[in-house]
């Protein structure tokens, strides 16, 4: 809700794009932040908070998500 109560609208919100590419993999309750890029193949583990583009072909895993190999 708006500051005077209203609801809000589309006009209120900005689209940021997140690009997961061709083949990736995001495990269960993975949280990727907005604007990031997943390269192909690239390999998300379960629960990890990923704040950082990740490179093609490489797995990340935790919080922050850490590159476990590329």
């Amino acid at each position: 809700m708006n500051p005077d109560g209203t609801m809000r609208g589309s006009e209120d919100w900005t689209l940021i794009r997140t690009v997961v590419k061709s083949g990736a993999s995001i495990g269960s309750n993975a949280t990727i932040l907005p604007g990031i890029i997943i390269g192909e193949y690239a390999l998300i583990g379960a629960g990890a908070v990923v704040t950082k583009d990740v490179p093609a072909h490489s797995t990340v895993v935790g919080n922050p998500a850490q590159l476990l190999r590329e």
